[in-house]
């Protein structure tokens, strides 16, 4: 084929097809561009609107969950207590029982026209802490569904009546009326204002003052942690411990009468440190305690009691060993592991159902044949704490007591040391229960609300009792008041440690009587 006829067929072609011009090729590239660019990002931006649209809708899911969810309450609920002022405290337990208003309207007729006794008896022991002690049984705020042990010295549970919802309850168990509880209160209040800045009570005889102070108010349920008197238990508390420590004993040597009642202060402190460590569970107090009742065991005299001075002179004063035999019953309820102390316990039982007559005990046994009427209550109490309660002397003394030392119960100067005679006598008829539990509760109250002094305190009524006190005014006024108070907390100090039920015991022959009758100056700190 020539040349010319090749390029007359191209032309040919090219006018089957049509020709393209420069600006319809531009055209056609420019829109085959756009169609690539187009199909390029289609996919990813529908991809990405998926994906915005999924976390759209998460999000508005997880919204709403969280608005009903209930951690987001639970934080905002927090937010709005820490922004707003603290709520107030609960309200107090409720008033004592119509049966408590008219027992105590019974008590004293007189005071009660002018208050209230359905007055909440547990107002007076909102500011108190519960002891250690109280954890041990939280259920005994029901006491009359307890079952006392016949031995208080098992445990410290000994002390677990003495939290605020046992003591409101015990209080009405047992026959406490408001009004005396007021009473306990105001004296407390008088107590704590008369501290010394060392934390020490009176002035001649500290030792034995602060060791009555400090066992009031743990006997109200008061420890280093109560909130309205925390500081003043405190300062006590080390006070005696310090004394613990001292390289000297026995604690407490009078100086108007050297070493003479050094036995009785020395065992009035162990008590108070015993139950101030079985209260607290501070170990501070652990070498004071095993050092106050060493010495205890150690002075002990061989037949059980103990005399002035410790003196071992075969011999033996009750009212000294009085507190040193509830010092040994404290130290093992607050867990004293001494080796010396379960012997030391069994010789004071064995001394005292030993000395235990019909219708009492000794005074001293070098005196013979002379029975103080306060003794009995000294030896039948000393007995039920060391695990005693329901033995033939003390439920025999006891009979007696219960049917007779009522007569004792007047607020005048008989020539008898009244407080001293009334605050043991008090414990052995609670603990016995019963109608002559009944019939001193009753009158005891009374007596009691009617002769404290404005201000708080009491001061006993028997010159003879004062005199043993120092002679200062403070030192009357402390012990009279501790006294009393610590009757008033009779109710809940220490749970029963048995339920004696009521016999005629043996009836004293009339030279019994008479040697009951008979009187005996008594020390009650030497």
């Amino acid at each position: 084929m020539t040349e010319e006829h090749e390029e007359k067929v191209g032309l040919e072609n090219q006018e089957d097809f049509g020709v393209v011009t420069q600006e319809e090729l531009k055209e056609i590239q420019e829109q085959y561009r756009k169609q690539k660019l187009k199909d390029t990002l289609l996919g990813p931006v529908i991809s990405t609107c998926v994906h915005v649209f999924l976390i759209l809708l998460a999000s508005l899911f997880k919204g709403e969950t969280k608005a009903g969810s209930a951690n987001v309450e639970v934080t905002q609920k927090i937010e709005e207590v820490i922004e707003e002022p603290p709520p107030p405290p609960p309200p107090p337990p409720p008033p004592p029982e119509p049966e408590l208003k008219t027992e105590s309207e019974t008590i004293n007729p007189e005071v009660t026209e002018t208050m209230d006794l359905t007055e909440d008896i547990a107002t007076e022991i909102d500011d108190t802490d519960e002891p250690p002690a109280a954890e041990i049984m939280d259920d005994v705020e029901l006491m009359s569904d307890v079952k006392p042990s016949t031995s208080p010295l098992t445990s410290a549970k000994m002390f677990s009546s003495r939290s605020p919802n046992a003591k409101a309850n015990a209080i009405r168990k047992h026959g406490g009326s408001a009004l005396a509880q007021k009473s306990l209160a105001n004296a407390l209040d008088w107590l704590a204002k008369n501290q010394n800045p060392d934390g020490t009570w009176g002035a001649a005889n500290k030792e034995s003052m602060t060791a009555l102070a400090v066992l009031t108010f743990l006997a109200h349920g008061d420890t280093p942690k109560s909130k309205k008197y925390g500081v003043h238990v405190r300062k006590g508390i080390m006070k005696l411990a310090e004394w613990g420590k001292q390289s000297k004993f026995p604690i407490g040597i009078l100086n108007e009468k050297p070493k003479k009642g050094s036995a009785y202060t020395h065992g009035l402190v162990a008590y108070a440190i015993a139950e101030a460590y079985a209260m607290t569970g501070n170990y501070v107090l652990l070498e004071p305690l095993n050092r106050t009742i060493q010495y205890i065991c150690d002075k002990q005299n061989p037949d059980g009691g103990f005399y002035y001075a410790y003196e071992n002179n075969g011999h033996s004063n009750l009212s000294t060993a009085s507190y040193n035999f509830q010092a040994l019953k404290a130290a093992k309820a607050a867990g004293c592991d001494l080796q010396d102390l379960p012997g030391a316990i069994d010789k004071a039982i064995t001394h005292l159902k030993k000395h235990a007559t019909a219708t009492g005990f000794y005074y001293r046994t070098d005196s013979k044949n002379i029975r103080a009427p306060a003794m009995r209550g000294v030896g039948v109490l000393c007995l039920q704490l060391l695990g005693e309660p329901n033995c033939k002397e003390a439920k025999r003394v006891g009979d007696y007591a219960a049917k007779h030392d009522i007569q004792h119960l007047e607020w005048r100067d008989n020539g008898e040391i009244a407080l001293y005679f009334w605050y043991y006598t008090t414990q052995v008829l609670f603990q016995r229960g019963g109608s002559g539990w009944n019939a001193w509760n009753k009158k005891f109250q009374k007596i009691l609300i009617e002769n404290q002094n404005p201000e708080g305190y009491w001061l006993s009524p028997t010159p003879l009792e004062l005199n043993h006190c120092g002679n200062q005014l403070i030192d009357n006024q402390v012990y009279s008041t501790a006294k009393c108070a610590l009757m008033l907390t009779v109710y809940y100090r220490y749970l029963p440690s048995s339920a004696i039920k009521e016999s005629g015991g043996d009836k004293p022959s009339k030279k019994q009587k008479e040697a009951a009758t008979g009187e005996e100056e008594i020390d009650i700190f030497i």
